[in-house]
């Protein structure tokens, strides 16, 4: 059979229209084949039609609400189309349901020849519902889509250093790192482990790694700055927190760390200051400030 297979590739290499005629027939057989896979029966083609055009005109316009009842009769009338349970997972998302909208990324990347797509935002969804164990999983397989890919171990670093799982956000942070060039978040990431574990010298040291790159990055700049505070080096200090305020002036850490600087300092005003700013800023924050504020003058 293969013998037959490619003598008729071989005689079709010499009749440019059989090549045509052979490819032509080729397409119409893929596209007629995929056809009857994936659309729905001819007597629901109509209002699949329907649901198609009004899903798509209530999603431009960010009517999720209205957008949300066609796009699910979408996903049943074309079961195997991955980008009706995407766009079902935005419209998930965009109107909170995050419990959905993490089923929704599910039969996307079942679907989907590039499941990578779903990431981050597939265990983003499961972290907001509170689901940290499917969480932990979806990062992990978003990691496993493509080995190596430096954004995809950079969120699972992210997740488990929120979760407090410092030994594996370190390692998930180094693969990244070492994975190229570019990837400052990790770097930054593993700077702040290396800060909460007592060791600012390696923190300032990797923070200003990133710095060279980015002399901007208002993140490696409250590192830094951190860092040098408790080395024991206020100048140094104060120049990259100030930096890192002109950079994001409402930076709400950033408001905190100059504030607590100025408080050691001596400086109460300036130190209040920042800290009214901080709970102006993040009014969710008002309780672990409020130590600082009754240290300045102010309190609940």
């Amino acid at each position: 059979m293969a013998d037959v297979a490619q003598r008729r590739i071989r005689g079709a290499v010499l009749n440019p229209a059989i090549i045509r005629v052979a490819g032509g027939a080729l397409v119409l057989a893929i596209y007629s084949s995929v056809l009857r896979s994936t659309a729905p029966a001819d007597d629901a083609a109509p209002a699949a039609e329907r649901w198609a055009s009004l899903s798509r005109d209530a999603y431009a316009a960010g009517q999720f609400e209205r957008a949300l009842p066609p796009t699910l009769e979408l996903t049943k009338a074309y079961p195997h189309q991955h980008i009706y349970f995407e766009r079902l997972a935005v419209i998930y998302q965009r109107l909170g349901q995050r419990t959905n909208e993490a089923a929704a990324w599910e039969a996307f990347v079942n679907l989907s020849p590039t499941p990578i797509e779903a990431c981050p935002a597939m265990p983003d969804a499961y972290v907001a519902g509170g689901d940290q164990a499917r969480a932990r999983d979806a990062f992990e397989r978003c990691a496993r889509f493509e080995p190596g890919n430096g954004d995809m171990l950079f969120y699972l670093g992210r997740f488990h250093e929120r979760a407090g799982h410092g030994d594996l956000a370190a390692s998930a942070y180094r693969q990244a790192v070492a994975s190229g060039i570019g990837n400052h978040d990790s770097q930054l990431g593993l700077a702040r482990l290396e800060l909460r574990a007592g060791q600012p010298d390696l923190a300032e040291r990797s923070a200003r790694a990133v710095l060279q790159m980015d002399g901007d990055n208002a993140d490696a700049l409250l590192v830094a700055g951190l860092a040098a505070q408790r080395l024991g080096r206020g100048a140094d200090a104060r120049r990259d927190l100030s930096r890192a305020l002109q950079v994001a002036s409402d930076y709400v850490d950033v408001h905190i760390a100059l504030g607590i600087l100025d408080f050691s300092e001596a400086r109460v005003e300036d130190a209040r200051k920042h800290f009214r700013r901080a709970v102006d800023l993040d009014p969710g924050r008002r309780a672990e400030l409020d130590l600082w504020l009754r240290r300045v003058g102010e309190g609940s």
